[in-house]
């Protein structure tokens, strides 16, 4: 499982990314958001993604800022921050010189807005090819370290394995997906994969930095977005295919979460 955020200034664009790309399907669990550097810093502090997505020119903190200061807190950090995560720049065609500050700083991944679906696609495999090939080094290292063979050769040949907490995150995810429109709760869930309801919502809260009901909610309106901007459906259709039966409570969450309506949405 690779944790992925999302920092964008622009609401619409940030929204667009957040909210259609398909996430799940690329093998990444979208772990949160953030509109600036500052508020970035704080998201990635917090979560410790493996792969962040940020715009480069952003008021306040830049994106260039925000990463180096992200490097020096995890040389500072010791044993306790994994390893730094992956970088996906997303820039204007005027912003090359901030680009290439990025790159001197080791960031591999560059983006020109409007960022498309498939090069965002390819950028993240990439990254995830990364991160295994790091993964795989630090376990034959740490293997190799103890002197065990035998734990040599496992790590070798198998290289994805999850914890425990990630597994369990990874299946409740999965769920959310395959049963957004159903009335789905935690207590549910945790009864289904055989742990406790308060430590599933420790560990999912921990994994994707969302509570379990905020989750399902920004799954819901994830899939209403992408049917309200590639289907002619009406609102009110969509709204009863995500799960609210309250045409008029849906527009609300709708945009709380986009800050659009959905009539504003589909016309953008």
């Amino acid at each position: 499982m690779y944790k992925i955020v999302v920092i964008e200034d622009e609401p619409n664009v940030r929204k667009e990314l957040v909210l259609c790309f398909p996430w799940q399907a690329t093998g990444v669990l979208f772990s949160g958001e953030a509109g600036d550097g500052k508020q970035g810093k704080e998201l990635i502090q917090n979560v410790h993604p493996d792969i962040v997505i940020t715009d480069i020119r952003m008021p306040g903190m830049d994106g260039i800022e925000m990463i180096h200061e992200i490097k020096q807190a995890i040389d500072a950090s010791g044993d306790s921050w994994s390893e730094e995560p992956e970088w996906i720049i997303i820039s204007g065609y005027n912003e090359f010189e901030y680009a290439r500050q990025a790159m001197q700083m080791g960031v591999q991944e560059y983006l020109l807005k409007p960022v498309e679906d498939q090069q965002l696609e390819e950028a993240l495999q990439r990254c995830k090819e990364r991160i295994d090939k790091k993964r795989h080094i630090k376990r034959i290292t740490t293997a190799a370290t103890k002197e065990n063979s035998a734990s040599i050769k496992f790590f070798t040949e198998y290289q994805g394995a999850l914890s425990d907490g990630e597994d369990y995150v990874s299946q409740t995810v999965s769920i959310i997906r395959s049963r957004y429109v159903q009335g789905i709760t935690i207590e549910s869930v945790a009864e289904e994969l055989g742990i406790s309801s308060g430590h599933l919502s420790r560990l999912f809260k921990k994994e994707t930095g969302y509570t379990f009901t905020d989750y399902l909610m920004y799954e819901r309106i994830s899939v209403a977005a992408q049917l309200l901007r590639d289907t002619d459906k009406k609102i009110y259709e969509i709204a009863d295919l995500v799960g609210y039966e309250d045409v008029r409570y849906f527009g609300q969450l709708f945009k709380r979460v986009t800050g659009f309506t959905p009539k504003e949405f589909k016309n953008n």
